[in-house]
């Protein structure tokens, strides 16, 4: 089981971030449209469940079960435990936990970009009607704050928060629904 140590960089210009981490010869890992349903105990309310369950499936062809722990604020950054599952059959997956007593209360589509550069991930995320944000994910906060550094975005506005909290909060959107039209 492994733990993510992750922020968000607000209001990114994509083109200068993909131009950054290009220079600094960061491997390009994933360049496409995720789709990501979430699942929780039928009839639980916001926050009354310690985990969350996703499944999220990329545009190319790729599928994953996400199982994620209560978060712990540290700094600039949060901290979760995490196990992630390789899915053929995402769609079966979903009606197994369907079956199970859980219901789908989410869904999300979003562009993203990522990369891996010196044992960290960054996740360059587009939802619809909002600007850009990056996500960086490193082994600890120190390590988050020295790709922020390394960027150039250490004095950029950046939020420890969920990605529900963060889109409801900063942006006003309908986080349990966020679908590009057409």
């Amino acid at each position: 089981m492994a733990h993510e140590v992750e922020t968000k960089v607000l209001d990114v210009q994509r083109d200068r971030v993909a131009q950054a981490l290009a220079k600094l010869k960061a491997k390009q890992l994933f360049d496409g449209r995720l789709v990501v349903d979430w699942f929780r105990t039928t009839g639980s309310k916001e926050g009354e469940n310690s985990w969350y369950l996703r499944i999220r499936s990329y545009s190319d062809g790729r599928s994953e079960a996400t199982w994620k722990g209560k978060s712990e604020k540290l700094g600039a950054s949060r901290k979760h435990r995490e196990i992630n599952l390789n899915l053929a059959e995402p769609g079966q997956l979903a009606a197994m936990f369907e079956e199970i007593g859980l219901e789908k209360y989410a869904h999300q589509e979003k562009d993203r970009t990522s990369w891996k550069l010196k044992g960290w991930q960054f996740d360059l995320d587009t939802y619809p009607g909002m600007p850009p944000y990056l996500e960086i994910e490193g082994t600890s906060e120190e390590h988050v704050q020295e790709a922020l550094k390394l960027l150039g975005l250490q004095d950029h506005k950046h939020s420890a928060e969920g990605e529900r909290v963060l889109i409801q909060t900063e942006y006003g959107l309908d986080w349990y629904d966020m679908r590009f039209s057409g």
